[in-house]
C-alpha cells in the first residue's frame, strides 16, 4: 500500500511540474517572420477568463483572416503601406478597428481585449507597441510610440487651414472631411441581379459632426426602377486619431446600420473604407455583399463620388455609385 501511495505521489508531482512548464490548454503557434523589406503586425489576446468564450472575427482590409481566441495570436508579414484591421463579435456595438501604417523592419503589436457588452462582451483593439521585435503574448510588452495611423489628404481641392499640430496626412484628411459640407444633388445607381443598373436621384445636405466628422443627410430620394429604395438616409464620415477613418450608413428602406473602417490612400487620392466583418449577405437588389469596399474621391471642386465594390464569383465588382454635385444653398 505504501508503494502504491508513493507511486501516486510521484505521479502528482510529475503532473504538477508539467503544468508549471506548460499551461493547461496553452496555444501553440509557429513563429512568423517578415521577409526582406516587410513589417510584421501581431494581433494577440491574453489568456484571461473574462470573455474567454468570445471569438474575435478579424479582417484585414475587409477580407477575413481568422478568429482571434483567448491566448492566441495572428501574425501578418506585410509590405510597407497602410492597413485596416477590424474585429467583430456577437454583441451590440461589437465592432472595432485599428489602422496601421506599416514600415519595413518594424513589428506592430495590437492587443485584443474584452469590454462590457450585451449579450456578451464587446471586442476592442489596443495598439500596444511599435518595436523591432514582437512581445510575448500574455506578457507585458514595453511601451513605445504607437503607429501614426492612417495617412490622409484633402478632398475636393481644399487648402489646409492652420490648426492644432497633428500628423500632416491625418490633418489633411480631417480637414478634407469638411469639404462634404453643403447642399448636394444626388444621382445613384445600384447593380441588379440581372446585371442591369437601377437608377435613382435625390438631395443631400452635409453638416459638421463634432470636431472630426461630417454627417450627410440624404432626403427626397426616389427610384422608379427600385421603389424599395425610396426615402432618406444618412452617412457619417469621421476621423479618430491613432485609428483612422470611420463610415457609418443608415437608410430608411433598411433596418441595417453598416459600419466601415478606412484610410486615405495618398497615391490614389481616395478615402477607402472596408465593411466590418464582411458578412456574406446581399444588397437590397439581391446582389451578393461580400468583402465590401467603399471608395470616396473628389471629381472636381464641386462634385465627389462614392463607389461600392463587392466580391462576386471571386472578382471585385462595382455594385453601386453615388455622385454628389454641389447645388445652390
Amino acid at each position: 500500500m505504501a508503494t502504491s501511495t508513493n507511486h501516486r505521489s510521484v505521479l502528482v508531482l510529475l503532473l504538477a511540474s508539467l503544468a508549471a512548464v506548460t499551461p493547461w490548454f496553452a496555444p501553440t503557434a509557429l513563429a512568423v517572420e517578415a521577409g526582406p523589406g516587410q513589417g510584421l503586425v501581431v494581433l494577440y489576446r491574453q489568456d484571461k477568463m473574462k470573455g474567454k468564450a468570445v471569438r474575435f472575427n478579424v479582417s484585414q482590409d475587409g477580407v477575413p483572416i481568422g478568429q482571434l481566441l483567448a491566448g492566441t495570436t495572428i501574425e501578418r508579414p506585410l509590405d510597407p503601406g497602410s492597413y485596416v484591421f477590424s474585429v467583430t463579435a456577437p454583441s451590440l456595438d461589437g465592432q472595432d478597428f485599428v489602422t496601421i501604417n506599416v514600415e519595413a523592419g518594424k513589428t506592430y503589436t495590437v492587443e485584443g481585449e474584452i469590454l462590457w457588452g450585451w449579450p456578451v462582451g464587446r471586442p476592442k483593439f489596443k495598439t500596444v507597441s511599435e518595436t523591432g521585435s514582437a512581445p510575448i503574448p500574455g506578457g507585458s510588452p514595453a511601451q513605445s510610440p504607437a503607429p501614426t495611423g492612417a495617412l490622409a489628404g484633402a478632398a475636393l481641392g481644399a487648402a489646409v487651414t492652420p490648426g492644432p499640430a497633428r500628423p500632416g496626412g491625418a490633418e489633411m484628411g480631417r480637414v478634407g472631411l469638411r469639404n462634404f459640407i453643403g447642399n448636394w444633388q444626388l444621382e445613384m445607381w445600384s447593380l441588379a441581379e440581372d446585371g442591369s443598373r437601377l437608377e435613382g436621384n435625390g438631395f443631400a445636405t452635409g453638416s459638421t459632426e463634432g470636431d472630426d466628422g461630417t454627417r450627410i443627410m440624404i432626403t427626397a430620394f426616389e427610384s422608379a426602377a427600385f421603389p424599395a429604395a425610396s426615402g432618406g438616409g444618412q452617412i457619417l464620415l469621421s476621423y479618430e486619431a491613432g485609428k483612422g477613418f470611420l463610415l457609418v450608413s443608415t437608410f430608411s428602406h433598411s433596418d441595417e446600420v453598416l459600419r466601415f473602417s478606412g484610410q486615405y490612400q495618398a497615391d490614389t487620392g481616395k478615402y477607402v473604407f472596408y465593411m466590418f466583418g464582411s458578412t456574406d449577405s446581399t444588397f437590397k437588389t439581391g446582389v451578393p455583399r461580400t468583402s465590401v469596399r467603399v471608395e470616396i474621391r473628389s471629381l472636381d471642386s464641386s462634385s465627389w463620388i462614392a463607389e461600392t465594390y463587392s466580391s462576386i464569383d471571386g472578382r471585385m465588382t462595382q455594385v453601386q455609385s453615388y455622385r454628389f454635385t454641389r447645388s445652390a444653398p
